[in-house]
């Protein structure tokens, strides 16, 4: 089995501690903490003490990417993208 270091580097692997999270409460109804989570993952054997600390690792929201959690979008008009007129009719 690869070491740690040697896996880490070649290959990024994230825990999802919402899906795993989720999981959970589907199957026993309980909602932990992601800090629960994670220590139940390393009780169990399933993360080493090495990824756990290694915040890399650990998924915990979209929220350290994105401003918010929010997954709307918006549609804007490109119509002053596009000019009509270099437009074959057969493009239209």
């Amino acid at each position: 089995m690869l070491q740690y270091k040697q896996w880490a580097t070649a290959w990024y692997p994230m825990i999802n501690l919402i899906y795993i999270r989720a999981a959970i409460l589907e199957n026993t109804g309980i909602l932990v903490s992601l800090e629960k989570t994670l220590q139940y993952l390393v009780e169990e054997g399933l993360v080493t003490k090495e990824q756990a600390a290694d915040d890399t690792l650990i998924f915990r929201g979209y929220s350290e990417f994105f401003e918010t959690e929010d997954a709307s979008t918006s549609v804007e008009k490109a119509d002053h993208l596009v000019y009509l007129e270099d437009l074959d009719d057969e493009e239209i």
